[in-house]
């Protein structure tokens, strides 16, 4: 029965230590300021030097929480990241002739999104309203 114990108490720690990474990744991207999105259309002036980046949800079931996020957050600034890249600033609006859209600017420097790219967008915790 000793061996019996150890030897799952042994396999309940490699499961955790093989897990952790895959879990903190997840309750990160389950934290309701962030939402998942895609690039619908890019483009990039060199004069003022800018990105403008119309957008959506990437999941249809984000669909009215990232349009509520867009109502309370038209204008401000967000954060937003691309792969495992860092969070950057950006600043986002409201399309309201657009059902569902969102309109973002980068700054010059800023990630190098391109149609059909996803990217992750979230709430600074300081503006959290959710």
């Amino acid at each position: 029965m000793r061996t019996g114990l150890r030897f799952a108490i042994l396999s309940a720690t490699i499961v955790l230590c093989v897990a952790s990474p895959g879990l903190a990744r997840q309750t990160e991207s389950a934290d309701r300021r962030v939402i998942a999105c895609r690039v619908m259309e890019a483009h990039t002036s060199a004069n003022p030097e800018a990105t403008v980046i119309v957008f959506h949800q990437q999941k249809k079931e984000d669909q009215e929480r990232l349009g509520d996020l867009l109502r309370m957050h038209s204008g401000e600034s967000v954060e937003i990241r691309s792969g495992e890249t860092a969070w950057t600033s950006a600043t986002i609006f409201r399309l309201r002739s657009c059902f569902g859209r969102g309109l973002m600017v980068l700054p010059p420097g800023g990630l190098a999104l391109k149609d059909g790219s996803t990217f992750e967008l979230r709430i600074p915790a300081a503006d959290e309203e959710n």
